[in-house]
């Protein structure tokens, strides 16, 4: 597991800065860091959370944290999200309530059921959700995002390091490894049946599978 303290030498030998901050100050790793994760999370959803609460607390606030829902479970009732503007062509009456809620919305930084059941309802409602990564603040901050990532954040630094150099033409080779990269993790992501090995319980699980580590 990469940290901080670690990640800074690797940038500082790479780009050919010393310890003593000429160029990049620690800083400006700590943001190129906080930048690097996010985008990775944003685009291979590798950081998540589960927060439950009662029914009757909606509406409720989203987290600090939070980038998009993966899903909202109403006991054990799957929503649907729906756009607040297209309630009315969906022909969900708002007055006349139902007994538990079908859909939610968003709406002014809250997530909302709908219907929304009477105020005594203490049904659980669990809200998975992609969240943002913790802000860097220190050298001896581990990285958020999984063991596969820490060398494209890595390479992010590099990237916005001959940024600040003013050498464009070594960002732009930066630039293009990384999204390589990221396209790389997004493809590994987003299908994990598909030239990786995995690792199941049951090799009968899926009948066509890629070869597999059991």
């Amino acid at each position: 597991m990469m940290n901080v303290a670690t990640l800074t030498r690797k940038v500082q030998r790479l780009f050919g800065d010393s310890a003593n901050e000429i160029i990049i100050k620690q800083q400006d790793i700590y943001d190129w860091i906080d930048e690097a994760q996010m985008q990775v999370t944003r685009k291979t959803h590798c950081l998540s959370k589960s927060v439950s609460s009662t029914a009757d607390l909606f509406p409720l606030a989203l987290p600090v944290d939070w980038i998009m829902t993966k899903r909202l479970v109403y006991g054990k009732t799957i929503l649907k999200f729906v756009d607040i503007d297209d309630l009315d062509a969906l022909s969900y009456d708002s007055t006349v309530p139902k007994d538990t809620p079908t859909v939610y919305y968003i709406f002014n930084r809250q997530l909302n059921l709908y219907p929304n059941k009477s105020t005594d309802d203490t049904t659980q409602v669990m809200h998975d959700f992609i969240c943002a990564p913790t802000p860097v603040t220190s050298t001896s901050t581990p990285l958020d995002v999984p063991l596969s990532y820490h060398e494209d954040i890595t390479r992010y630094c590099i990237m916005r390091a001959h940024e600040r150099n003013e050498n464009y033409k070594a960002q732009q080779i930066s630039s293009d490894l990384f999204e390589q990269s990221a396209g790389e993790r997004l493809q590994e992501a987003s299908s994990p049946q598909e030239d990786n090995y995995v690792v199941r319980d049951d090799p009968g699980e899926i009948e066509n599978f890629s070869p597999s580590i059991y």
